[in-house]
C-alpha cells in the first residue's frame, strides 16, 4: 500500500491498516541489523575477506537496478558518501540501459568518499550532461525533475545517519516527499534512524526500499517509512 500524506506532509500510520511486502533475494536470514551490525558486516567483508568496498557498492547498485526495470525516467538524489556512491553506480547502469536519468548531488562532491569519487569520475566520462548539484540557484530545476520523473531514487543518507537533517538536505527531502510520485530508497530511507526507526527531523517517505545483506531494525520498527522492502544479497559473507 503506498504511503498517504496530507498537504502539511504529516504522515498518517495505522499499524492495523498498513501492509507491506518483504522479499528476500539471495538472503537466507530474516535477522534485522542495527547500524553497528551493518557497519561491522561491511568491515569484516572488506578487511577480513579482502572484498573491495567498491565491489560491494557495485553489487548494491545492481540490486537496485534489478527492481527498477519498468521505469524509464529517473531522478537520482545523492550526497557525497557511500550511499551517494551507490546512487552514481545506479545512474551508470540506467544510462547504459538507455534510461532517461538526471542525477542531483547535494553537498560538495570533492569531499566525497573514495568510492563516491570513483563513480563520479566514471559518470563524468560516460554521461556528464546528467550530473547536477543542488543549490539555491537551481532548486526549481530540481523540483521540475522530481515532478517529471517516473521514479526517484533516494541515495542521500545510509544507515550511518544519527543526527537531525537540516539545511538544503532537509529542503531537498521535503521536495522529494511532496513532488516525486514514486521513490525508492537505497538501503534505508534518508533521515530514518537505522536503530530506532525515528524520523531525524525529516525522512524520505518511499514506496520501496532495497536494503542490503540484512533487514534493518529501523525498517522493522517503523515500516510505514520504508514501503515494500527487498532485502538483497550483495556478496557479504555471513
Amino acid at each position: 500500500m503506498p504511503p498517504e500524506y496530507d498537504n502539511e506532509l504529516e504522515y498518517f500510520y495505522d499499524p492495523d491498516e498498513f501492509h507491506r511486502e518483504v522479499v528476500y533475494v539471495g538472503v537466507n536470514s530474516p535477522e534485522a541489523y542495527s547500524r553497528q551490525q551493518a557497519r561491522d558486516a561491511d568491515k569484516r567483508a572488506i578487511e577480513t575477506f579482502g572484498i573491495p568496498s567498491i565491489l560491494l557498492m557495485e553489487n548494491a547498485a545492481i540490486a537496485v537496478v534489478r527492481e527498477m526495470k519498468e521505469y524509464a525516467v529517473f531522478a537520482i538524489v545523492c550526497s557525497p558518501g557511500s550511499n551517494g556512491g551507490d546512487g552514481l553506480a545506479i545512474a551508470r547502469h540506467l544510462c547504459i540501459m538507455g534510461k532517461d536519468v538526471r542525477v542531483y548531488i547535494i553537498g560538495d562532491p570533492k569531499k566525497g568518499s573514495e568510492d563516491f569519487r570513483t563513480n563520479l569520475k566514471i559518470m563524468s566520462r560516460l554521461a556528464p550532461e546528467v550530473l547536477n548539484t543542488i543549490n539555491d540557484e537551481n532548486f526549481e530545476e530540481f523540483e521540475s525533475a522530481l515532478k517529471g520523473c517516473e521514479a526517484c531514487i533516494d541515495a542521500i543518507f545510509g544507515t550511518g545517519l544519527n543526527r537531525p537533517v537540516d539545511g538544503i538536505f532537509k529542503r531537498a527531502i521535503e521536495a522529494m516527499n511532496s513532488l516525486a510520485s514514486h521513490i525508492v530508497a537505497v538501503d534505508i530511507p534518508s533521515g530514518l534512524d537505522c536503530d530506532t526507526g525515528d524520523e531525524l527531523g525529516v525522512a524520505v517517505r518511499v514506496a520501496r526500499t532495497v536494503t542490503f545483506h540484512r533487514m534493518k531494525k529501523g525498517l522493522d520498527i517503523s515500516p510505514q517509512f520504508g514501503g515494500d522492502v527487498t532485502v538483497s544479497y550483495i556478496g557479504i559473507p555471513n
